[in-house]
């Protein structure tokens, strides 16, 4: 007969006390449960902004600042393999005009860009539709459109290229 020691008594009955604790808070949350329909139907989302603007610049601030910032240069840009470009130079880079469109579907993941649902930027409509707790695809794309709009109002010209300094060509 195997010999017990005072030490395999104790790890037998820490292990039991766990499984017990376990056990009853699983017992209970069972029973506390909300029926599947009654708890979806009270998950809302996360932000609570209902302009356009402001609701983008909400979803901004929550999800693309930590990377991009104010002018590429987020608390994460420096970690990161690729660096995020400047959100507010989207159209001086392409002759002032703005690509809404493209802006969607690099979002929403629906047109591939390096950095972005590689690994190193989530493709935020599934995103969105998880953390923001959205029912459907429409208020995903509301979400994106949000956030374009706002990408939109914060457009500013290309910086001016600097004067060439006294005696210098």
């Amino acid at each position: 007969m195997k010999r017990i020691t005072k030490l395999n008594k104790i790890a037998c009955v820490v292990f039991l006390a766990f499984f017990l604790t376990g056990t009853a808070q699983f017992l209970t949350s069972c029973n506390n449960a909300a029926p599947p329909e009654k708890a979806a139907a009270e998950e809302v989302p996360v932000h609570k902004e209902v302009d356009p603007l402001a609701r983008g610049q909400e979803l901004y601030v929550s999800y693309c600042q930590i990377c991009h910032g104010e002018h590429g240069d987020g608390a994460m840009a420096e970690l990161l393999k690729i660096q995020p470009p400047d959100l507010t130079l989207i159209a001086a880079r392409r002759e002032g005009n703005f690509p809404a469109e493209e802006i969607r579907k690099i979002i929403d993941g629906t047109e591939p860009v390096e950095g972005h649902g590689s690994g190193d930027m989530p493709i935020w409509g599934i995103t969105f539709k998880v953390s923001e707790n959205l029912g459907d695809d429409a208020q995903v794309q509301k979400e994106i459109d949000n956030i374009v709009i706002y990408l939109q109002s914060i457009q500013q010209e290309a910086p001016a290229a600097e004067a060439p300094a006294e005696g210098e060509g």
